[in-house]
């Protein structure tokens, strides 16, 4: 039976140079630092998916209020490779559906297919589909961030939001760890 419990500052930076450092590409793998400076600033946690006392996989979240209430964004959701094809990514995502309950909002960036080919044509599909089978929905919002484009998918927690809601949120989080002239440079959101 798995379980899913918020992970320590000590186990997250064991996961980021154990796992994150492999799972990730080294473009999409924030620094540590930032992590951590998120962490300190309250605007960042992890979750693990245990089965006992293992660990099979882990959620980052970059997290915000706005208007008192909470907003939170996937940041990287991976399964460990030798845990894969066992059904742990769709329980891991059942189980943070409970913990993220109290969220106003939660989004999840999935690469978009449009403009692939061949493999990663089929893995970004899959990757959206496995989203869309585990109860998160498209928003119908796109995004381009350092020159990756993004499905927006939310987290069934509170609502379904509007677009423009989308919009707003997933910008304000973006904006929470991001200084302005990067921002302003390296995200588009779709109107």
């Amino acid at each position: 039976m798995y379980n899913c419990r918020k992970l320590t500052r000590k186990e997250i930076e064991s996961v980021y140079s154990l796992y994150m450092k492999k799972d990730f590409p080294k473009d999409e793998l924030k620094p540590l630092s930032m992590i951590n400076r998120s962490l300190d600033k309250g605007q960042y946690f992890c979750y693990g998916i245990f089965d006992d006392d293992k660990l099979c996989g882990y959620a980052c979240f970059v997290s915000i209020d706005i208007d008192s209430k909470q907003c939170c964004l996937l940041d990287y959701f991976a399964v460990l490779s030798d845990m894969r094809d066992k059904g742990i990514g769709s329980a891991f995502l059942r189980l943070l559906k409970d913990e993220l309950d109290p969220a106003e909002i939660v989004l999840c960036e999935s690469e978009s297919p449009e403009g692939t080919e061949n493999d990663e044509l089929v893995t970004r599909k899959r990757r959206i589909a496995f989203y869309l089978r585990n109860d998160l929905t498209d928003t119908g919002v796109t995004a381009s961030v350092f020159g990756v484009k993004y499905v927006l998918l939310e987290f069934p927690v509170s609502r379904q939001h509007s677009g423009d809601e989308v919009r707003r949120y997933y910008s304000a989080l973006y904006k929470s760890f991001l200084p302005e002239h990067l921002y302003n440079k390296f995200v588009s959101i779709d109107k």
